[in-house]
């Protein structure tokens, strides 16, 4: 019986870890079409797929479900010239809350044209 645990131990806790990064990793793409694309309806560049975690942590969505909660972090530029920093949340595989500033304290309505929404 011993054995049968350790031999399941030595399968589940490296089937985990893969299972996981590969989560991760299809979390930060959609991090990164969601930065993209936020960026392009507000007239900004997303400056070279600087999309990072910043922070992960377990929180329940609307349902109750314990989710993944994963805090992202991007830089962005309006001119090429400067720099700003911003965030996308993502619950599970879901955007959850995005910040990015509007150049020079003056608020930009993105086009309707090219929302999209996840």
């Amino acid at each position: 019986m011993r054995e049968l645990i350790e031999t399941l131990l030595l399968v589940a806790v490296p089937l985990s870890v893969i299972l996981f990064w590969f989560d991760s990793m299809r979390a930060r793409e959609r991090a990164v079409t969601v930065c993209r694309l936020t960026c392009k309806n507000y007239g900004a560049q997303l400056l070279d797929q600087t999309v990072s975690l910043h922070r992960l942590r377990l929180r329940r969505d609307s349902l109750g479900r314990v989710r993944f909660h994963r805090i992202y972090s991007f830089d962005y530029s309006y001119s090429g010239t400067d720099r700003y920093q911003g965030s996308v949340s993502m619950l599970g595989p879901y955007s959850d809350l995005i910040h990015i500033d509007p150049p020079d304290e003056q608020a930009i309505q993105p086009q309707p044209e090219n929302m999209v929404t996840f």
